[in-house]
């Protein structure tokens, strides 16, 4: 009987450490998850320094970025247009970080950039440090296209996520999601408990 609890947590173990990794699908079905759209934003807003977006995520650009331009022509990636209810554009440098006020197991985006270029995505850690990163490139169906992209970001087996950081030329973010931990997490604490207690019940048994 102890044998297989210990294989169980060992299996559940390995399911969320193999979480820990690069995503391509959005976080934002997760419970307690928080997501920010920009649809509070209107028209073009460069920024030099910090902007609190609400919610406790607070973002940050190079000299140039933009919170809800009206549209971006992201050549033959097509465009990003009103459709997307406000976005994030970066500017010349190419630099948004996305900076939550407390940490998270997850962070995500719906991303897009110029054609023919690529996006470097970082989860950082509270002293600015990369704990994992990913390069994506995105190709739209044509070059007329509208409000196209993928989603991108970092699931881990801890709090440990800081600020979701995307770097590249001509690139936009949209519904920036920061969550808890995955069920699976839990799951995992519960079945720890569960081998504790059976191998506690079985040293009465033999006592």
């Amino acid at each position: 009987m102890k044998f297989p609890l210990i294989a169980a947590a060992a299996l559940m173990a390995a399911s969320v450490s193999a979480q820990a990794a690069h995503i391509n699908y959005s976080l934002e079905s997760v419970a307690g998850a928080t997501v920010i759209g920009f649809d509070s934003f209107d028209g073009l807003v460069n920024t030099t320094g910090s902007i609190d977006l609400g919610n406790g995520v607070v973002f940050s650009g190079d000299l140039d970025a933009e919170l809800s331009p009206p549209v971006r022509d992201l050549g033959d990636n097509g465009a990003w247009t009103f459709g997307l209810n406000g976005f994030a554009a970066s500017g010349t440098s190419g630099t948004m970080t996305f900076t939550f006020d407390a940490l998270k197991a997850g962070a995500s985006a719906f991303v897009s950039h110029l054609g023919g270029e690529s996006l470097l995505i970082e989860a950082l850690g509270s002293s600015g440090n990369v704990l994992e990163n990913a390069t994506v490139t995105f190709a739209a169906s044509s070059m007329y296209s509208y409000d196209e992209g993928l989603y991108v970001g970092f699931l881990r087996n801890t709090m440990d996520i800081k600020s979701l950081r995307i770097t590249g030329v001509g690139a936009v973010a949209d519904n920036v999601t920061a969550a808890v931990p995955e069920p699976e997490t839990y799951a995992l604490t519960m079945v720890g408990l569960s081998v504790l207690l059976g191998a506690r019940k079985l040293r009465r048994k033999q006592a």
